[in-house]
């Protein structure tokens, strides 16, 4: 089975916001075997729309469509469907008093243009909303299926859980696509791609998805069996080694607190460049205050030596983006806290404020313990926010392969 996807509304055809609703769309596929060949991004122009639904149904047996269901004038989606396939509406009272009802709970009354949300299809089946007031619906046109969601997020996630997913199962016969997300650091793309060429050669045509994205790459697995897919996991972890950080879901401050929840020990932070986005990163982890003891935003030289204990002498010696400078910081913070690890990190973020000597994107990032400690050295291209960001990616996996790694004598 072929699919394709529209998505509509000309919010996202502009530069503030972007079309995430396929994606949950595209997953439901995936786990049961139907193949995405299209997905497009329209805006709220009627023919527009139609023309869409015209050419990628013509090349797909399954159309899936998100958005344009609400109350106002912008809403399209349901004049383009009968438009493009000749369909009739009937106002379906039952809607009324379910959206009127769902405004009186709330203490008000129910808007007259909410009334536009009860046109459905003549002979087609309409999809009761519980999460808002726009309904779905499931057409059978030209011997095809179109399937029709709401925009709204949670809406939509509803909508396929409800009916799109056990249609599918029922339709599928049993077929599965089973996926698994690989996720590596401390590796460029291409220095990845290089490592899978054996992984390549040994598997010509079968598809594995490489991607960069924040300082990471993903490795994406799709299978037909979970057997096969751990086959294919065995051998991806033989080539990449302590480099896979996690799988799936996981995030690199995810974890790192594990890691530390499970051994029962203890971190602090003194971050200067970064201005706090590790201590951040690391408290969106729910549990985090098992192991994360607390933070310092040691932004100046002052709050370095006042709040990090840092020799003033290492800053005049050796300036404050400094290895001497971030591993006293990861010493000091852990000094400070009492914990088990301490991480420091010093640079310069931009645009402003770098040298020759010292350019914009030079951030030295430390790690300390009791007896030992690891220090590096980076240097990152980009705005404020990449710098920032690609240093404490760096400094979360430097922390991560710190405590993975036995202390050498």
């Amino acid at each position: 089975m072929k699919a394709s996807i529209i998505a509509i509304g000309s919010e996202m055809l502009g530069p503030t916001r972007v079309d995430t609703n396929s994606l949950k769309i595209t997953s439901a596929l995936e786990d049961f075997g139907v193949e995405l060949v299209r997905k497009v991004v329209v805006g709220d122009t009627l023919q527009h729309i139609v023309d869409e639904i015209r050419h990628l149904l013509d090349g797909s047996d399954l159309l899936a469509i998100t958005g344009g269901l609400g109350p106002t004038e912008d809403d399209l989606t349901r004049d383009a469907l009968a438009k493009a396939f000749g369909l009739e509406m009937e106002v379906d009272q039952s809607i009324i008093d379910w959206i009127e009802a769902r405004f009186a709970r709330r203490g008000w009354k129910m808007p007259e243009v909410n009334k536009r949300q009860a046109n459905v299809f003549r002979g087609q089946t309409t999809l009761r909303n519980e999460r808002g007031t726009a309904p779905g619906f499931r057409l059978s046109v030209e011997g095809k299926v179109v399937w029709v969601f709401p925009g709204v997020p949670n809406e939509l996630e509803w909508m396929i859980a409800t009916y799109l997913r056990p249609w599918l199962e029922k339709e599928s016969a049993g077929e599965r696509r089973y996926r698994r997300v690989l996720k590596v650091a401390g590796l460029s793309e291409s220095a990845v791609e290089e490592r899978l060429k054996p992984y390549y050669d040994a598997r010509p045509g079968e598809p594995l998805t490489v991607l960069a994205s924040g300082g990471q790459i993903e490795l994406h697995l799709q299978q037909p069996s979970r057997e096969e897919i751990e086959k294919r996991e065995k051998e991806l972890l033989s080539i990449f080694a302590e480099r896979v950080f996690g799988f799936d879901e996981d995030s690199l401050e995810s974890v790192v607190g594990s890691m530390l929840r499970d051994r029962g020990e203890t971190l602090a932070t003194a971050e200067s460049c970064t201005g706090g986005l590790l201590g951040s990163r690391i408290t969106d982890v729910p549990g985090s205050s098992a192991y994360y003891m607390g933070g310092l935003i040691s932004y100046t030289g002052a709050a370095k030596i006042d709040l990090a204990n840092v020799d003033p002498d290492l800053i005049r010696a050796h300036g404050e983006v400094s290895e001497e400078v971030a591993v006293a910081l990861a010493r000091g913070v852990r000094a400070r806290f009492g914990t088990t690890y301490g991480v420091g990190i010093t640079g310069i973020a931009g645009p402003g404020g770098g040298s020759e000597a010292k350019p914009v994107g030079t951030v030295h990032i430390a790690v300390a313990q009791e007896n030992r400690y690891e220090h590096r050295k980076m240097f990152w291209q980009g705005p404020r926010t990449i710098i920032k960001w690609f240093s404490t990616q760096f400094a979360l996996d430097l922390l991560r392969l710190f405590i993975i790694r036995p202390p050498l004598n």
